[in-house]
């Protein structure tokens, strides 16, 4: 797990393009209470220009990279949406 120091260096950005490479959908949300969300998808293909921002978040954990600009979430990147949107990110289905 991630120190939460860590936590407050993630821009919103980033945020944002680790919920698109789950393919997160807030109306895909199961339950009301324990909000749950099973990605369909874990994968972002990124730009020259987000290659640095990607880069970062595999340093620290929430990411790994698959190849070359191809990067998807890690388990770590997953709790730490979680703990940003309030809903359980769930292992993909393949």
């Amino acid at each position: 797990m991630v120190s939460s120091a860590i936590y407050e260096n993630i821009t919103y950005k980033q945020i944002s393009d680790m919920k698109h490479a789950i393919g997160f959908d807030n109306r895909k949300v199961r339950g009301t209470k324990h909000r749950k969300y099973e990605p369909y998808r874990n994968y972002y293909n990124t730009g020259p220009q987000d290659v640095e921002s990607w880069e970062q978040l595999v340093s620290i954990g929430f990411a790994e990279k698959s190849s070359d600009n191809w990067y998807r979430v890690t388990a770590d990147g997953r709790y730490f949406l979680r703990l940003v949107i309030g809903v359980e990110i769930l292992q993909e289905s393949n």
